[in-house]
């Protein structure tokens, strides 16, 4: 049984529009309504061939381009604007063991109940005492002793 090319347009256009679920970068939700409009394209007359390929690339490029960043501003809001390192910079933390003699200007530091790897311009730092992150790097936290 062969399927309508109108229907296989549509089914892959609502298939992306319900993938988009998944993803959340509103990528794929532009290219399922290419689909869908090249799907009703074709039911409503339009050529085969290579014509509804072109016509998928170019409205998907087009929607892209235009709508994309707009509307991914109003829907995800100031949230998308965040800092990865919010819950972090100026946070204090517990200096667990580490930056002494032996392992000089790094150590482990206990932060929201885990413990993390950290650096410090500080040589020596006490076990028990406590230091400011100021900034990260990846799972090292950098940490300093002023406040």
């Amino acid at each position: 049984m062969m399927i309508d090319p109108q229907y296989w347009w549509l089914g892959i256009g609502f298939a992306l529009i319900c993938a988009e679920v998944l993803m959340g970068n509103f990528i794929l939700f532009f290219l399922g309504i290419a689909a869908v409009i090249v799907g009703v394209a074709v039911s409503l007359g339009m050529p085969g061939g290579a014509w509804p390929f072109a016509l998928f690339a170019a409205l998907a490029v087009v929607l892209l381009v235009t709508l994309r960043a707009r509307l991914s501003q109003h829907i995800v809001g100031d949230a998308f604007k965040g800092s990865k390192d919010e819950d972090f910079i100026g946070r204090e933390v517990c200096v667990e063991t580490g930056f002494d003699d032996v392992s000089p200007h790094r150590g482990r530091v206990g932060y929201r109940g885990a413990s993390w790897d950290a650096k410090s311009e500080e040589a020596q730092l006490e076990s028990g005492s406590f230091a400011t992150i100021t900034s990260r790097e990846g799972n090292l936290l950098i940490i300093s002793k002023e406040r």
